[in-house]
């Protein structure tokens, strides 16, 4: 029998807790627990122990909490340090429960990589919309102790997408797609079905020095169960050879899946450089290029890798397409052109199989005015050719079609291109811009309206300030300029020219004029004069705008004003940028035709 220490009649719950020492006792339990594992975690780094031990080690004291709480409660008090039976078996019970949590945990795959969206669903929930066997590799979790270490985690979580793309029989999610849910509280059934996927790779990085620990784990998603996962603890220069064990065991346990269970064959990863530090360089480069921040530094970090190493193909790659959209964030200080071109050429030369160089060399072409268009399409379609999922070549080339006037053929690359990466956003402006020239307003402005919701760049789409103020959508106009950065007496100028509130006069002109000039926003630079000049009905300086600005503003096809199209301006621009010698050879689009041989005509 539990004896009941006399003089406690009466006495509170929280006087019992304090004179039996259930509190001290259990906080001075908690700090040596934790202590011990903060020790635990910094050995287990030095001398690389497994994840498992410190999983372990937790949950054996967390077990053995309420074991030591139950010992404060029944012999706090002095002169009741002995154990009944009935305490025996109470403390046996509790050990059970507890040697039952330390054995269920220890079931568990090792090291789920700590804050990877895990399983919320608790039965298993078909991924209907998945076909075939598919995956996705969801970035990996950056866990080095340097925060800025993370392009390094994104980096191999992409290279990894790279190998398995080119596993036959396998589905894999884009890029874009799978990095959306990046830090995402989803449970992973519910992010396969999203991603139209059957299984899902994730995991974790922790880089140290010289040394690597790469976790991986294959979840079923369908089934809600992991097939495999392992732990690799190598020096970096086996960074390439775990790539390769990853993706050989990742195609293993999907063997009877992919249905080549007799006839598979090893993957390979494509080892193009041996120098780790132009190798980390280049992650970071392409990861600052793909997310187009920072485009100065990802100049200066794939220059540096081509420096460091210059048989490194996929550094001159990266190179050459940093170079060839570098105008168009209004990067003028170089001749990018060139620059191109040399860095494409090399990158071919070193491996004549890649893609990429192809699309900057169609989009170097774009530099120079008139336009080779005729090239231009023709070097996209070889980048497309190299690499069917090449989703960047169908965006340029798609943007290509715009320009010529031939939206179908825009909108049918934009498509594809989305197929490939259904989080695009980039694709889902052009394609919206695709649809408004054509003029299906609605639907552009539909698309639009949603892009904007999941996150359009809308500093940069001009084309559709125009529509909405036909609209009278005047609100929305304002928030578009507004978010351009506009001074507000600026803006409003605009605003009376677009509603056709009020004649503008040539003061206010000049002042729209002087404003642009001196601002130092790129988000206006970019923009240019060319819109501007449209809104405020002058189309001779519209189309003498477009021709210098440096974003090369496509606003030959601007439905607002309605006269633009009929309007000599607009014959310049075509005229200028290549495009009606483009119609000449190889036909006019069905919005325009030939008048005579000198002339023509666009609805």
């Amino acid at each position: 029998m539990i004896d009941t220490p006399t003089g406690l009649a009466g006495e509170g719950a929280w006087a019992k807790l304090r004179r039996r020492k259930v509190v001290q006792w259990g906080a001075a339990y908690v700090a040596a627990a934790w202590g011990l594992l903060q020790g635990l975690a910094y050995l287990s780094e030095l001398f690389r122990w497994p994840d498992q031990l410190q999983r372990l080690t937790t949950a054996a004291f967390l077990a053995g909490l309420p074991v030591a709480l139950v010992l404060a409660w029944y012999h706090g008090d002095r002169g009741h340090q002995r154990v009944s039976g009935r305490e025996f078996s109470i403390l046996i019970v509790l050990l059970l429960i507890g040697g039952g949590l330390f054995w269920w945990v220890g079931q568990m795959p090792a090291n789920p990589p700590a804050g990877t969206a895990t399983t919320q669903v608790a039965a298993p929930v078909a991924v209907e919309t998945a076909t075939g066997t598919s995956i996705a590799v969801l970035p990996f979790v950056n866990m080095s102790q340097e925060k800025n270490d993370e392009y390094f985690s994104d980096g191999i979580s992409e290279e990894l997408l790279n190998v398995l793309v080119r596993v036959d029989g396998l589905g894999v999610a884009s890029r874009t797609s799978s990095f959306a849910y990046k830090g995402s509280e989803l449970g992973l059934t519910a992010i396969a079905a999203a991603l139209k996927v059957n299984h899902i790779l994730e995991g974790s990085v922790r880089k140290s020095g010289n040394r690597v620990r790469i976790t991986a784990q294959l979840i079923d998603a369908v089934h809600d169960r992991y097939l495999w996962s392992e732990t690799y603890d190598r020096e970096l220069t086996d960074i390439f050879v775990i790539q390769e064990e990853i993706a050989n065991a990742i195609v293993t346990a999907l063997r009877e899946e992919l249905g080549t269970a007799k006839t598979i064959a090893p993957v390979t990863v494509r080892v193009d450089t041996e120098n780790l530090e132009a190798y980390e360089l280049y992650l970071k480069a392409r990861e600052l290029f793909i997310a187009r921040r920072e485009l100065p530094q990802s100049i200066r970090l794939f220059e540096q890798v081509t420096q460091m190493d210059p048989n490194f193909a996929r550094g001159w790659e990266g190179l050459a397409a940093v170079y060839s959209v570098a105008p168009s964030w209004v990067i003028m200080d170089r001749d990018f052109k060139t620059l191109t071109e040399n860095a494409a050429e090399r990158a071919l030369e070193l491996d004549a199989s890649l893609s990429m160089p192809w699309a900057a060399l169609a989009n170097a072409a774009r530099l120079s005015m008139p336009i080779d268009w005729a090239n231009n399409l023709m070097l996209l379609d070889r980048a497309i050719a190299a690499d069917a999922r090449n989703s960047t070549a169908f965006l340029w080339r798609g943007a290509s079609w715009i320009q010529l006037g031939f939206f179908e053929r825009a909108i049918a690359d934009f498509d594809r291109c989305l197929e490939l990466e259904p989080g695009y956003q980039n694709a889902l402006r052009h394609k919206a811009l695709a649809l408004l020239y054509a003029g299906q307003t609605d639907a552009a402005l539909d698309l639009f309206k949603r892009g904007v919701a999941a996150g359009f760049i809308i500093s940069r789409a001009g084309s559709f300030v125009g529509p909405l103020a036909a609209r009278g959508d005047v609100l929305a106009v304002q928030l578009l300029l507004d978010d351009m950065g506009l001074a507000p007496e600026v803006r409003n100028l605009l605003i009376d020219a677009l509603t056709r509130q009020g004649a503008t006069s040539k003061d206010d002109v000049v002042v729209i004029e002087r404003y642009f000039a001196s601002t130092d926003n790129p988000n206006l630079r970019t923009l240019g004069l060319s819109h501007p000049y449209l809104w405020l009905g002058d189309f001779d300086k519209a189309a003498a705008a477009n021709k210098t600005d440096s974003a090369q503003s496509i606003i030959s096809w601007e439905l607002f004003p309605p006269t633009f199209r009929n309007s000599p301006g607009f014959k310049r621009v075509l005229e200028g940028n290549g495009v009606l010698a483009y119609w000449r050879q190889h036909g006019f689009p069905p919005q325009c035709r030939p008048l005579g041989r000198e002339d023509f005509s666009c609805d």
